[in-house]
């Protein structure tokens, strides 16, 4: 795409604004998800401090006192196990990262489609920054 003489105008915008949506799609994907296991994290993690800590001050989870006492250790340790694993999920998988290289993404692909609609820009200048997008971030523009 070095040489843009020859470059069909209409089909490489279509193709900067077919970029636009796949970016913004898989960000806006990445930011859900990075937001719900947060979320689930959060919760879990406040939910075993109230029953650990209601249980201890109360003396029993439950009317039953022999059992109310394992019955809260379960529920604590499984809501303890939700809060580590998505705590963990967001970390491994680097999502808050990976959202905001999305919204970097975003950003220039839409200074580009600006650019493109203003013909403000020469097309060599057009093709070479999309090819800079395209090469910095293959897996969110489909390329």
């Amino acid at each position: 795409m070095a040489d843009a003489s020859g470059l069909d105008h209409t089909a490489f915008a279509q193709m900067v604004k077919a970029s636009l949506r796949t970016a913004e799609n898989h960000t806006a994907s990445l930011r859900t998800t990075n937001t719900r296991l947060l979320v689930a994290g959060i919760v879990s993690s406040t939910l075993t401090t109230l029953i650990a800590g209601g249980t201890a001050v109360t003396g029993s989870a439950v009317n039953l006192p022999d059992q109310g006492w394992r019955i809260a250790c379960i529920v604590a340790a499984s809501l303890a196990f939700i809060s580590a694993v998505s705590t963990g999920l967001t970390q491994q998988l680097r999502l808050g990262d990976r959202a905001s290289q999305g919204n970097q993404c975003v950003g220039r692909l839409r200074v580009l489609d600006v650019a493109i609609t203003l013909g403000n820009h020469s097309w060599d200048e057009i093709t070479k920054e999309y090819e800079e997008i395209a090469r910095t971030y293959p897996d969110l523009i489909g390329s």
